[in-house]
Parts: structure tokens; sequence; C-alpha cells
């Protein structure tokens, strides 16, 4: 798929949001800092985009090919995304058995499990990767299977998929708020995004031609929040997780419809940031660390916020360059272009007796 600026711009948003809140909790929560540790929206932001890029992947599929390659679809997301994690998870893992003498083995790492099963204190950013990679495993099948239903039945899967998690968490149906079950609402947003886009155009014209106003709406109402964090006597909570899907929902389809291709400095930081942001949210804890054995915590914050970047951002450059890429690359051939192409030329040999 073509590169959306806008969506990209969105991708850094999050992981900002993300390295930030932990920057100040890494520098020790200063009370007036506090109301910018809304790094878990960033979170839910990075899953409506996933669930976003998932869902139009698959759905350009089905539609030029006429159904869903599965497990192609699971490779090119695993060379993806877990070579970059396993290298972090084992430079995690040599640390710790390294400096703890009580070290046990994070098994459910190893299997994306620890959502559920896992000690969070062992890469605890990791928990919202097995959220995404358990998404991986089940939503390419339930498109085969909803997509094969009436269409009047398809969009009421995705919404139940939708509204499950909530219910899931009004009757407390979990150990932790980690957990998928109770976790998949902003990727399912995204999903159901691609499907309208995709299968009801009618749809997707109506939201487009309002999408201005309820995107400067969403914009004050995320803002609002942030004030109301400064003013705790209002007494006004966090938005939930499913009120964030909506609001950044409605992120994604203005960005899908404004998109624009700026040029400058400010354009290509947007890039480097987005294009490394995996790699940022996977090493920016460990950039942390570096600053807290070099006791900084006594300088301005941001002095001390500077240098956490400066470190995250070369320690995620190396894990973009030398892990990510080469892996990047080689999955092009299992592209669904490339692989059903070459599908389509085998079976075409075999017909001919070749």
């Amino acid at each position: 798929m073509q590169r959306n600026f806008s969506l990209d711009c969105f991708r850094a948003l999050a992981i900002m949001l993300v390295f930030t809140a932990h920057s100040i909790l890494a520098f020790g929560a200063p009370a007036i800092l506090a109301p910018f540790q809304f790094g878990g929206t960033g979170v839910d932001l990075f899953f409506v985009l996933s669930g976003w890029l998932i869902g139009n992947q698959l759905l350009l599929e089905k539609k030029k090919f006429g159904d869903i390659d599965v497990p192609r679809f699971w490779i090119r997301r695993w060379m993806r995304t877990m070579p970059a994690y396993y290298a972090v998870l084992l430079v995690t893992i040599l640390q710790l058995y390294l400096t703890k003498e009580d070290f046990s083995f994070p098994w459910p790492h190893l299997f994306f499990l620890q959502n559920y099963l896992g000690d969070l204190s062992v890469f605890y950013v990791s928990w919202s990767l097995s959220v995404e990679e358990q998404f991986y495993l089940f939503i390419a099948p339930l498109f085969v299977l909803t997509l094969a239903l009436d269409k009047k039945y398809q969009v009421f899967v995705l919404l139940t998929l939708l509204v499950c998690p909530s219910i899931f968490r009004y009757l407390e149906l979990y150990s932790s708020h980690t957990e998928t079950h109770v976790r998949l609402d902003c990727c399912a947003m995204g999903v159901l995004l691609a499907y309208l886009k995709h299968y009801r155009q009618h749809v997707w014209g109506e939201a487009q031609k309002k999408i201005n106003v309820f995107f400067i709406a969403s914009i004050a109402a995320y803002a609002f929040f942030y004030i109301a964090r400064y003013n705790r006597e209002w007494e006004i909570g966090d938005p939930s997780s499913l009120g964030l899907a909506f609001m950044f929902g409605i992120w994604i389809v203005w960005g899908e419809q404004t998109n624009f291709n700026p040029t400058g400095i400010a354009s290509r930081a947007v890039m480097h940031i987005s294009t490394r942001s995996y790699a940022m949210y996977l090493l920016h804890v460990d950039a942390l660390a570096v600053l807290n054995k070099l006791d900084l915590n006594n300088t301005a914050f941001s002095i001390y916020y500077v240098a956490a970047l400066f470190i995250t951002l070369l320690l995620s450059e190396c894990l973009y360059r030398f892990v990510e890429l080469p892996f990047m690359k080689s999955r092009s051939k299992f592209s669904f272009s490339q692989s059903r192409a070459h599908n389509d030329r085998t079976q075409k040999m075999k017909m001919e007796g070749i």
C-alpha cells in the first residue's frame, strides 16, 4: 500500500505519546508533568492504525483474487514484527540473566502470551505486541468466514467485535487491562473502517462529507481530556477504550481523505519517526534505563527528554537498519500479487504437463 503522510503523522504522534509518558515516569513523575502521562492513548492509536492497515490489506486481496491467503498473511506479518521483537527480547533476557540472581526464563514472552500468563515487569511494553499478534492470528480467518456470510450479517459481526471488549470490561471478565479480549475495540475499529471503505462505499462517502466537522470535534474532545487532568476537581476520568476507538477512527477517515505530501525538515522528521516507530517502541524503555544509570534525573526535564529521545533514535536506527529492513525486503516475495502470480504460473504449468 502507498504511504499516507497523514497516517504517518498519527503513527509518529502515537509513539511520541508513549515515549513522553514513559520519560516522565522514569524522570520521577513530577506533578506538573503528570497530565502528560497520556501515553496509553498512543497505544490505542497504534491499535486503530494496525486494524486499518490489516483490514485494507486483507480486503484488497479479497477484491483482487476472490479469496484471502491466510498463511501468506501470517508469514508477512510475522516477518514484519517478530525479528525485531525477538532481537530485543534476546538482549533483555541476556541482561536479566547476567544481572539477576533470581532469574526466571520468561517463557510466555516467546509465544506472545505475556499479557495473560507472563510477568509484565519483564519487557513490560511488550503486552501490546501480544495483543496485536493474537489479533493477527484470528482476524484473517474471521474475515474469510465473515465475508462468506450474507452481506447484512457482515457488519453485525464486525460491530460485535467492536463492542464485546466494552461488555467484558463492564462485567469485569478480566484479570488485567492488558488482556486481548478487553483491548480489541481499537483494532476492531480500524478493521470496521476498512470494511466500510471497500464494501459500504455509500456509508464511507457520507462519513467523508462530514469528516472535517467530526475531526475538529474529536481534537477538541482529546484536548479536553488533557485539560481535565490538570483539573482533577472536575472528577472527569480518562476516555474509555471504546471512546478512543471512535475518536481515533475519525482521525483515520480524515487522514485518508486529506492525504498530502509536504516537503521540508518537519515532514522528513515525521517520516523518520513513523518508519522507526516500532523499533522506538521496543527500545525506548532501554534508552531510559541507560539515562537512569547515568543519573540524569537531577537535570532539567527538557535535557533529560532530549537525551532520552536521542538515545532512543540511535538504538532504533540500528534495529531498523540491521534487523527490520532486511526482513521487510525479503518478505516482498510473499506479497499477494507476487505469490498469487507465482501460484497461477505453477498451476498453468501443471495443466500443460510441464
